[in-house]
C-alpha cells in the first residue's frame, strides 16, 4: 500500500439519508478503484476494518456525498469467526433437519 489518501464524491439528488446508499456505495466502491489506478494491489475487501471519512455536503438538489480512506498497513486479516447456527431456521439449531438424517 501506498501513503496516500483517496478521496471521491458522489451525487445523492436526496436530501434524506435513508436516499444516500447507492452515492455512499459507488464512493466506496471507487475509493478501492483510485487505489488501483495509483498502482497498488488492492481488492474490494481491502475496505474491510478500515476507517472511512465521510463528508455530506448540502446542495441546491440534494448532497454530494464525500467518502475519503488513507489506506492502513496490510496487515493480515482477522480469523474468521465460526458461524452460529441460526435460531428459528430449520436445522439451524442443531436439533432435526441438521446433520444426519434420524
Amino acid at each position: 500500500m501506498t501513503d496516500k489518501k483517496f478521496t471521491v464524491t458522489e451525487e445523492s439528488t436526496s436530501k434524506h439519508p435513508h436516499d444516500w446508499g447507492r452515492a455512499m456505495a459507488v464512493a466506496i466502491s471507487r475509493l478501492t478503484d483510485l487505489a488501483r489506478e495509483a498502482g497498488d494491489t488492492v481488492h474490494d475487501e481491502a475496505l474491510i476494518g478500515e476507517e472511512l471519512q465521510l463528508f455530506v455536503e448540502d446542495t441546491e438538489d440534494g448532497v454530494n456525498i464525500s467518502m475519503s480512506w488513507t489506506p492502513g498497513e496490510q496487515a493480515s486479516p482477522p480469523a474468521e469467526t465460526p458461524a452460529r447456527p441460526a435460531e428459528g431456521i430449520p436445522g439451524g439449531d442443531g436439533g432435526p433437519g441438521h446433520g444426519t438424517a434420524g
